[in-house]
C-alpha cells in the first residue's frame, strides 16, 4: 500500500504557495524564524513520510503550521479555511502582533541631508588628491559623524547663550 493519494488541506496550501513563491522546501525552511528542516518541510506538504507500508502521517503542529503560513503571507482565515483553526488562531495572534509593531522610522544618511551642491563640494574635494577608496570612505564616515554631532547639537537647547560663538575659526 502507497502513501494516500490525499493531502490534508492545509499541505496543498502550503506547497501551492510556496510553489507560488518560486521557493524549494530547503529555501524556505531555511527562512523560518524557526529552526526548521527542508525534509521536514516536505514531510508536512505530503502529508507524512515513508512509503508503502512504512507510510507514516504527519500533520504540522499548529504552531509549525503558522509559522509555515506566515513566512508564505497565507493570512490567518485562508488558513482556517482549510479547517486548521488551531493553527489559525495562533497565525491571527501573530498577525496582531505584527500590527502593533510599528515600521522603522526611515533613517536618512547625514550626507543625504546635504542639497547635491553641497554633495558635489565634499566629492571634488574627496578628488583633489589622489586617495583610496578606504581612505575616502574614512573620510566620508568621518563627515557624516561630525554632521551628526552638528545635528544633535542643533536639536539641544544652549545652555551657554552669553558665551561667544567662535565658528569664524
Amino acid at each position: 500500500m502507497g502513501a494516500p493519494n490525499t493531502q490534508p488541506p492545509e499541505a496543498t496550501l502550503i506547497r501551492l504557495a510556496r510553489e507560488a513563491a518560486g521557493l524549494s522546501a530547503e529555501t524556505a525552511a531555511g527562512r523560518m524564524n524557526i529552526s526548521f528542516s527542508g525534509s521536514r518541510w516536505r514531510q508536512i506538504e505530503k502529508g507524512g513520510r515513508g512509503s508503502g507500508a512504512t507510510w507514516t502521517p504527519v500533520v504540522a503542529p499548529a504552531g509549525t503550521l503558522a509559522h509555515m503560513c506566515r513566512l508564505l503571507g497565507i493570512d490567518s482565515a485562508r488558513l482556517a479555511e482549510t479547517g486548521r483553526t488551531d493553527a489559525a488562531e495562533i497565525l491571527r495572534e501573530m498577525e496582531r502582533a505584527d500590527a502593533r509593531t510599528p515600521e522603522p522610522a526611515p533613517t536618512v544618511a547625514p550626507l543625504a541631508r546635504l542639497e547635491s551642491w553641497q554633495q558635489q563640494v565634499i566629492l571634488n574635494a574627496l578628488d583633489e588628491r589622489p586617495r583610496s577608496d578606504k581612505e575616502k570612505a574614512l573620510l566620508l564616515r568621518m563627515l557624516a559623524a561630525q554632521l551628526d554631532g552638528e545635528a544633535v547639537q542643533d536639536e539641544t537647547p544652549a545652555s551657554h547663550e552669553d558665551e561667544p560663538s567662535d565658528r569664524s575659526a
